[in-house]
């Protein structure tokens, strides 16, 4: 746990990273694919925590950071729609689906504890990985228990954070005890972190407001028939709250290795991870630098939080020519949000009424795989397997109306609430596909791959029952919705490698995400054409994308500089998208919208420049436009995609050095550029908002023994104030930020 780059001085070749992108383990530096991988000398040199670390230093990569259960992660500009529907990238921890469907779309953010490496693999993989994979996957590898040594790792850092008047620490620890010499092993991991707010709570002094007046128009009596005083919307003295979005992380995984013969192994994992975000994470802007102005929290805090259950069982046998693995998983999440959406009663009624949106949302999948590949050094190399997924995701609203509690049941539908809809089901979804991939290398130098995978996908989704102000009373269930597809997902290569240190290759692959399903449609006569002719139905098809890269991986200078290099082109088709009928027909849902056409460049640099010297870089561009659109989508031909960054770009310097015959040091510094990214809401009363670009610089300074590594470390260290997502601002106009400068202290020490 302790081993930083310095400890492989020993020769100046940079270290073989290998990887299992293509589910069998190969180099880094031979694989078809546009895959970054981050060592586990990398997570700790770089002092990489969760994904706002490390993945917009991925060339390509563009991490949306909204909060606990909502984050989002952008490969390659391809845009999932905000909300119920499936992701485009998929994220693995290990063998496990992590990509959980929940109402509010976000990625589980799994800390890099006791993590072997993390790969991201850019483009489509529909072959090897299936659905919602439509641009890319995100593989957190954690680290297997050793058969063979007994070790305690143990880490501890505390920093403050500008702009704070709080600290912060994280602890952890890895146990990992043989049980049987060189057949049995458990590894045990556990950490916490409580992480400081920098955001306070700035809230003005605001009286009584009276909307009386509201009760004439809901009942269609006229104006000025209630008497005043019939309903009070309760005002808030002004108050500052300090430090709101503190978050407090704790984690845990056990994992038991059992290698029964030499041939088979069972390995069984089981993880869990809770984030509490003690606050809505946003800021805005109107209230200060680093500030919010939530009334609500005269009557209730606000929360953005997730929980992530994972078990896994996989079962390997091994022959000389032939590998079987079973993969079986279970993943469960939970989200909440505890959110202040006084500006809706605002927008609809002219009255800031205390409304608190409250959204728990729960996904839950189950996933079976097995696969059979071949082994050895043959020219045929292939891969056969079987998978399936059972998918649930529940939904729980509630609107809690604070402005009138006592009066509302009498006067407002007997309710105490403005909107209410019941836990439920709202999305079932169940998978079965059949994939392969065969290759075979002729005339010494060439490869050619081709695979291709087989899906057949059911969902359907009931409409509960809805009750409350914003429905009219009470809205009862309805049918349930129900689709299906099939999909065939090819991909091919071809792979040259004039030398052992040059590999060039030329692949297509394609993608797909699920389709989704919409609200009850009941348009009738003309507004039924509108709909008809938009594709808007009960059940949405799925997208897909093509995509057409030409790559190539290099070694020079005797094995101490690789560069990697992709172009790409890719055809996105059908893309899932918001949709509005006009006029009368003022409902809406999700269609396949239409086509978008995109195009972009890689670049990886690492080396070791000297035996104490390493650099890495990374650079990448990628624009997407609407090649077609289907109206009332809000979008025009050649008009560019919103919701990423087209650019981004990272560079890193470390040194290592010796101190004497025990202590060694090294000094390291990182820099990582993100490109402006553009925002559109209300595609038919446009808001655009354009996010600057922003960089941000790492350093970190450490000295270390066999056992024993003591770090300082700053993070942001100019304390840029950067925007890293932005929300409507018609909704409050919010930023989500960039964590202001943080600085400290990091320990370290290991027994083996």
């Amino acid at each position: 746990m302790l081993a930083h780059a310095s400890d492989e001085n020993a020769g100046d070749a940079l270290e073989e990273i290998v990887v299992t992108a293509t589910k069998r383990a190969e180099s880094l530096q031979d694989v078809p694919v546009a895959v970054s991988a981050i060592s586990a000398a990398d997570i700790q040199a770089r002092g990489l925590s969760q994904y706002a670390d490390y993945l917009n230093s991925v060339p390509g990569v563009y991490f949306e950071d909204a909060g606990p259960g909502v984050s989002q992660i952008r490969i390659r500009g391809v845009v999932a729609s905000e909300g119920l529907g499936p992701s485009t990238v998929a994220t693995y921890f290990g063998e496990t689906v992590t990509s959980v469907l929940t109402l509010l779309g976000g990625k589980p953010n799994l800390r890099l504890v006791d993590i072997d490496r993390v790969e991201v693999l850019r483009g489509p993989q529909g072959t090897l990985f299936g659905a919602n994979s439509l641009s890319g996957v995100v593989r957190i590898v954690p680290a297997a228990p050793d058969l063979q040594t007994f070790g305690v790792d143990v880490a501890t850092r505390g920093f403050a954070t500008a702009h704070s008047d709080q600290g912060s620490y994280h602890v952890e620890g890895v146990l990992n005890m043989p049980l049987v010499q060189d057949r049995l092993a458990l590894r045990l991991v556990a950490y916490k972190d409580d992480i400081a707010g920098y955001i306070d709570n700035i809230v003005p002094a605001r009286g009584p407001t009276d909307y009386s007046f509201l009760l004439d128009a809901f009942a269609g009596q006229p104006p000025g028939t209630t008497p005043a005083g019939t309903l009070i919307s309760p005002g808030n003295p002004a108050f500052t709250r300090k430090d709101i979005n503190s978050e407090s992380t704790w984690g845990g995984r056990a994992a038991l290795s059992w290698r029964a013969t030499d041939e088979l192994r069972f390995d069984l994992t089981l993880a869990s991870q809770s984030v509490q975000l003690a606050s809505e994470p946003q800021a805005a802007p109107a209230a200060g630098e680093y500030a919010q102005q939530r009334s609500l929290d005269a009557f209730s805090p606000g929360r953005y939080s997730e929980k992530l259950d994972i078990g896994t069982l996989v079962v390997n046998y091994d022959w000389s020519a032939a590998s079987l693995t079973s993969a079986s998983s279970f993943t469960k999440m939970q989200t909440a949000h505890r959110e202040d959406i006084g500006y809706l009663a605002a927008q609809a009624f002219g009255v800031p009424l205390p409304w608190e949106n409250r959204v728990n949302s729960d996904g839950e999948v189950f996933t079976q795989e097995v696969r059979l590949q071949s082994r050895g050094e043959s020219p045929w190399q292939w891969l056969a397997g079987l998978f399936y997924l059972d998918q649930k995701a529940d939904l729980a609203q509630r609107v809690v109306d604070y402005s009138c509690p006592r009066c509302l049941p009498t006067v407002l539908f007997g309710q105490d609430f403005a909107y209410d809809h019941p836990r439920s089901n709202y999305t079932t979804q169940k998978q079965r596909s059949l994939f392969g991939e065969l290759s075979y290398k002729f005339a010494r130098k060439w490869t050619l791959g081709a695979g291709g995978r087989y899906l057949e996908e059911k969902i359907e989704a009931p409409s509960p029952a809805q009750e409350g102000l914003l429905v009219g009373g009470f809205s009862p269930a309805s049918d349930t919705r129900k689709g299906s597809s099939y999909e065939l997902n090819p991909s091919a290569y071809l792979r040259f490698e004039p030398t052992r240190d040059l590999t060039v290759y030329l692949q297509a692959a394609r993608g797909f995400r699920s389709g989704v399903t919409n609200s009850p449609l009941a348009y009738t006569g003309t507004c039924a054409d509108e709909a008809a002719a938009i594709g808007l139905g009960a059940v949405v098809k799925p997208d897909t994308l093509w995509s057409y890269e030409l790559g190539t991986k290099a070694r020079i200078a005797d094995g101490r500089i690789e560069i990697n290099t992709a172009i790409y082109k890719q055809k996105w088709h059908g893309v899932q998208l918001d949709a509005t009928l006009g006029g009368d027909c003022a409902l809406d849902g999700t269609v396949n919208a239409g086509d978008v056409d995109g195009e972009g460049a890689e670049l990886e640099v690492t080396a070791r420049l000297t035996r104490a010297l390493r650099m890495n870089f990374s650079t990448a561009y990628s624009h997407n436009e609407f090649a077609s659109v289907k109206p009332g989508v809000g979008y025009a031909v050649g008009e560019r995609v919103p919701g990423a960054a087209e650019t981004n770009a990272s560079a890193g310097l470390q040194y290592d050095f010796p101190l004497n015959s025990t202590w060694s040091g090294f000094g390291r510094g990182d820099y990582a550029y993100v490109g402006g990214a553009r925002y559109k809401f209300d595609p038919f009363d446009p808001v655009i908002v354009n996010q600057k670009a922003y960089g941000t610089a790492n350093v970190r300074l450490g000295v270390q023994r066999a056992n024993l590594a003591v770090e300082l470390f700053c993070r942001n260290v100019a304390d840029k104030r950067a925007v890293v997502s932005t929300g409507n601002p018609r909704a409050g106009g919010y930023q989500y930020l960039l964590r202001p400068r943080e600085s400290g202290v990091e320990v370290r020490y290991s027994f083996h």
